[in-house]
C-alpha cells in the first residue's frame, strides 16, 4: 500500500491540508483507500487466477479450469452445456465459482402419470417412481397399486400408473355334473341299454374375494363354496343276455291268420337312437328307409307287414336282427312304422307275409 499511496508523493498543498484535517476525516480517507485497494486486487485476482471445478451432468463427470469469480451460468456456456426449461443446477446459475466446487445438473424427465381420474404430465428430477410421487406430495399407502414398481428407475417419456386398490366379494353359481352309473341286466340282450334313471346336474354357489385396480383384475381367491343341490346320477341298465339262434319252434309262437297267408304277432319299431349305427347285416341303419329286423329270416328278404288296427300295409326289407323281446315277431324302422300308423302306438298287432327271398 505504501508503494501506491506514499505520503511523500502527494503534492505540497495536499500534505498541508492533510495536517490541517481532523483525525476523524483522516481515518475516513484511509478506509476508502483500503477499500479501493482491495477492490482492485480482487479484480486482478479474478482476471488472472483460475479455479478447478467438477461438473456432473448426470451422465458424466468431468473436471475443468475456470476463471475465478466466474458465474456458474458462464461456465456452462463455455462448456457448451445446454439446460432444459425444467433442469436444476446446484449451486445456482448466478453463484460465483470457487475452487473445488462441484456443479451438479439434474435433468428433468417428462413423464405421464395416469390415475383413476385421468392423466397428466410431470417434470420430475427424481430417480425413481417413488421419488416422483413424493415430489407431488402424493401419499403412498397400501391402498394404491403402482406400475412399474415404486423403485423402478425413471426415464423421459415414461408412463406411470397409480390406481386405487378396490376389493369386492363376487358370487357365482356353477353346475355340478352328474355321474353315469351302469348296472348289468340279464333280461336285456348284450349290446342293448335301457335308461333306468335320467341324470340331473346339481348346483353350487361360489364366493370369491376379487381385487381390482384400474379396471383390471389383480387377484381372485375362493373364500366359500356352498352346494345348493346335489346331482342325480344317470343309471343305465346294460344287457348281458347272450343272443340265441332262432329255432323253428319260435315260428309257432305266432298264430296263423285264417287264410294261412302269413304269421300274426306283435310288432314294434326303432329309430333315431340307432340311426347311423351298423346293423347285424353290416349295413348302416337308416330310420327313413323301409327296413325291418327279424329273428331268423335271411337278410334281404322282402316281407309285407299289415297293421291290423288300420289295415295299412308296407313292404320292408330285412337287414337286421330283432326284436329282442320274445313276445314280438318283427321290429320296423321309423319310416315303415309311420307308413302303417304303428309309430304313434309303439307296439301293435301285425300280419307278416313273405314276398321274396334273396
Amino acid at each position: 500500500m505504501s508503494r501506491f499511496f506514499s505520503f511523500s508523493t502527494l503534492p505540497k498543498f495536499c500534505r498541508q491540508n492533510i495536517f490541517q484535517m481532523r483525525p476523524k476525516s483522516i481515518l475516513c480517507v484511509y478506509l476508502c483507500s483500503c477499500v479501493l485497494l482491495l477492490t482492485l486486487s480482487l479484480c486482478f485476482y479474478r482476471l488472472f487466477h483460475t479455479v478447478e471445478v467438477t461438473i456432473d451432468t448426470g451422465k458424466e463427470v468431468c473436471r475443468v479450469h475456470a476463471k475465478a469469480g466466474q458465474k456458474v451460468a458462464d461456465l456452462l456456456t463455455e462448456q457448451d452445456i445446454t439446460l432444459g426449461d425444467y433442469d436444476l443446477v446446484s449451486p445456482g446459475l448466478e453463484e460465483y465459482l470457487e475452487d473445488g466446487w462441484q456443479v451438479s445438473i439434474q435433468r428433468a424427465k417428462t413423464i405421464t402419470i395416469t390415475t383413476d381420474t385421468g392423466s397428466f404430465r410431470h417434470h420430475s428430477h427424481a430417480a425413481t417412481a417413488f421419488g416422483a410421487f413424493k415430489e407431488l406430495g402424493i401419499p403412498l399407502t397400501g391402498g394404491f397399486v403402482f406400475e412399474p414398481e415404486p423403485e423402478a428407475a425413471l426415464y423421459s417419456g415414461q408412463e406411470i400408473f397409480l390406481f386405487r386398490r378396490e376389493e369386492v366379494v363376487e358370487t357365482f353359481q356353477e353346475t355340478i355334473p352328474y355321474e353315469i352309473k351302469k348296472k348289468d341286466d340279464g333280461r336285456l340282450l348284450t349290446g342293448r341299454q335301457n335308461v333306468l334313471q335320467a341324470g340331473q346336474e346339481g348346483k353350487k354357489e361360489l364366493q370369491f374375494r376379487v381385487v381390482y385396480a384400474g379396471g383390471r383384475e389383480l387377484l381372485r381367491k375362493l373364500i366359500k363354496e356352498t352346494v345348493l343341490s346335489q346331482p342325480v346320477p344317470r343309471v343305465i341298465a346294460v344287457g348281458t343276455k347272450a343272443k340265441s339262434s332262432p329255432t323253428p319252434a319260435k315260428i309257432m309262437l305266432a298264430s296263423r291268420s285264417a287264410g294261412g297267408g302269413g304269421i300274426e304277432g306283435l310288432a314294434s319299431w326303432y329309430g333315431s337312437k340307432f340311426h347311423g349305427r351298423r346293423t347285424s347285416s353290416g349295413e348302416i341303419f337308416d330310420q327313413h328307409a323301409y327296413t325291418a329286423a327279424h329273428c331268423y329270416l335271411p337278410f334281404g328278404t322282402l316281407v309285407q307287414v299289415t297293421y291290423l288296427r288300420t289295415g295299412k300295409s308296407v313292404t320292408v326289407r330285412i337287414n337286421d336282427r330283432g326284436p329282442h323281446s320274445p313276445e314280438r315277431i318283427i321290429d320296423l324302422s321309423s319310416a315303415a312304422a309311420g307308413a302303417i300308423g304303428l309309430k304313434s302306438h309303439g307296439v301293435g298287432r301285425v300280419r307278416v307275409e313273405i314276398l321274396a327271398k334273396p
